[in-house]
Formats: structure tokens, sequence, C-alpha cells
């Protein structure tokens, strides 16, 4: 008689399970990417609005070297809203500063003649402006409105948060005078009176 040996059943794989790594294992690739993907843009932000303000900052320094450049060589000034005109010592030479939107062009005439341009662009919306209080001042007005999506839409929430840069130029008190100044010679004359004169003869 045959003697039967009962062996038992071995577990099989549940089944599926397979498949849950597989999304589990997803699942954690789809976060790594996403905040890597995150991380990366903001450095990018980063360095791009510090790309755009070392760009501002150049240019502003580089507009206000040259203001103050032809306000030493200059002599003379005139202005209006939106031009500013040096006149130079040599004959017919003028410097010429005109303001359009967000643009500023330097050019220098001579004899009528465009013999120099230079361009100073800031970003879209930003306003130049110049103003005289006296004949012997001007103040250049850069006001930089703040950028799109705050949550102040109106006109003068907007005005107080703009950012407003002022650059003063003034006509040396030296340089003015110079062409009211009289020679020497002609006061000395002037103080010989009638009576000094005189005593001068009596001696």
């Amino acid at each position: 008689m045959r003697r039967l040996s009962l062996t038992p059943p071995r577990p099989q794989p549940r089944a599926g399970t397979l498949f849950h790594y597989y999304l589990t294992y997803l699942f954690l690739i789809s976060v790594l990417l996403t905040t890597t993907g995150l991380f990366l843009h903001t450095v990018l932000k980063a360095d791009r609005q510090d790309n755009q303000a070392s760009a501002w900052l150049n240019t502003l320094l580089r507009m206000e070297s040259g203001l103050r450049t032809d306000e030493t060589d200059a002599v003379d000034m005139e202005t209006t809203a939106t031009e500013l005109k040096f006149r130079l010592p040599e004959a017919d030479s003028t410097v010429r500063w005109v303001a359009l939107d967000h643009v500023l062009t330097r050019e220098t005439n001579t004899a009528g003649k465009l013999m120099a341009s230079d361009r100073f662009v800031f970003r879209k919306g930003i306003s130049l402006e110049f103003s005289s209080e006296d004949d012997a001042s001007v103040r250049l007005t850069l006001t930089e409105p703040p950028r799109l999506g705050g949550p102040d839409t109106n006109s003068t929430a907007v005005a107080q948060k703009s950012r407003h840069v002022t650059i003063l130029l003034m006509i040396p008190r030296a340089v003015q005078q110079h062409g009211s100044s009289q020679p020497a010679g002609a006061n000395e004359s002037e103080s010989n009176t009638p009576a000094d004169a005189d005593s001068e003869g009596t001696n």
C-alpha cells in the first residue's frame, strides 16, 4: 500500500504587488522632478532680477557720469520738460539731452551739425522729466512704477509705491559770474576820480 505524503502548499505572491511598487516609484520620481523644477525656476528668476537690477544701475551711473561731465564743461543751460541743452565754451557747440518715454538721448552738436549720439534705455514704464527751479539748477527725475501684479491698482497707491531717482544739475557760480566780470584795468581807471588827480598834482 502506497503512502501518500502531504506537502504544505507554497505561498504564492499576491497579485498586483509589482504594479503598486511601480506606482510608488513613479510617485517618488515625480515629486523629485517637481521639487527640482521649482528650485531651478527660483534660481533662474533670482538671476534674471539680479541682471535687470545690474543693467538698471549701470545705465543710471553711465547717464549720470555724462550729465556731470556736461555740467562741468558747460557755461549755460536751457531746459524744458523733455529737453536739456548745455552750451559749451567752444563756438557753436552744444550738448542736447532729449527724454522720450523711457529713453534718454545725448546729442553733441557743432555748428548745427550732429557730431555724436548716445542712448540710455531704461525699462518700459519708466518716465523721465526735466524741471528747473531757477536759472542755475535743473532736476532730472526718473519715475519707475511698481511692477504689475500688486493688489493695489489705483493711481494713488501706484504713485506711493513708485520709485523716484532725482539728479540735480547746477552750473558753477564762478562760471555764471565769469561773463559779468570786468577787466581789472577798467576798475582801476574808474577809481581815479578828479579829486584823486588834484591830490596827486598837489603832492
